[in-house]
């Protein structure tokens, strides 16, 4: 069963994440650094229109979850029971609703799960990243050590991309209720620790996800003028280069 989920779901994928690596490194003659920032953009850029259906549909079902908010919180006061669920299974019918389509609100996440099981599986064990360094990363392919004391070495870049990926939740999160701002604060917290120990190639590219997903939000949900935008772009460019 597994096997027929992973050919499904995952493999596909898996090769379009490969062939977007495939053509960055030759476009950029092996430099790995670069060609994971262009498999980053790559892919970002080739999942938009999917995560702009996503945000359609956690909009619809934050709107009908804010409507029918204080009727179902007066039900579940007063009844209990077989008979709250039989008065709530009313109610979500007279309203079209389903308490299964809650699941809508998770779709950017489903999203991600297929690419970072991908990217995890082509970069963290890609030989092409062994050795080779960028920037302040001596070696994409093992953790980045930035941080010593003695024999005991801490990893910066996973505490940055969990930064970034928080900043970018509590742009999203804005007048969402705390449920829904906890689920992005412990997803966040989860790819800290699965990522901590990954060599620090991998590492970047969800970083750049990261920054990417924070300039979308931005976008979407901040309204700046064309000067902060530009701004925005120069302090991007000079990170990346």
């Amino acid at each position: 069963m597994l096997n027929f989920l992973y050919t499904i779901f995952i493999y596909p994928v898996y090769m379009l994440v490969e062939f977007v690596f495939f053509l960055a490194n030759n476009m950029t003659n092996d430099n790995i650094g670069i060609s994971i920032i262009l498999l980053s953009f790559g892919i970002n850029i080739l999942c938009l229109p999917m995560y702009n259906v996503a945000e359609q549909w956690q909009g619809k079902e934050r709107a009908i979850q804010k409507r029918m908010k204080a009727k179902i919180a007066d039900i579940k006061a007063v009844f209990k029971g077989d008979e709250r669920y039989l008065i709530l299974s009313t109610y979500y019918r007279q309203n079209n609703y389903h308490p299964i389509y809650a699941l809508r609100s998770m779709f950017a996440l489903f999203i991600q799960i297929p690419f970072f099981i991908a990217a995890y599986q082509l970069l963290s064990h890609s030989s092409a990243l062994s050795n080779n360094s960028f920037l302040f990363l001596h070696d994409l392919g093992s953790t980045d050590k930035l941080i010593a004391f003695n024999n005991i070495y801490i990893n910066v870049l996973p505490v940055v991309m969990t930064v970034i990926n928080i900043a970018a939740a509590v742009v999203y999160s804005k007048g969402f209720e705390l449920k829904d701002k906890l689920t992005l604060y412990i997803t966040a917290l989860v790819f800290l620790i699965l990522l901590y120990n990954s060599p620090s190639g991998l590492v970047l590219y969800w970083t750049l996800n990261n920054i990417f997903s924070l300039l979308k939000n931005i976008f979407y949900k901040i309204k700046l003028n064309s000067k902060t935008w530009y701004i925005i772009i120069v302090i991007a460019a000079i990170f990346l280069t």
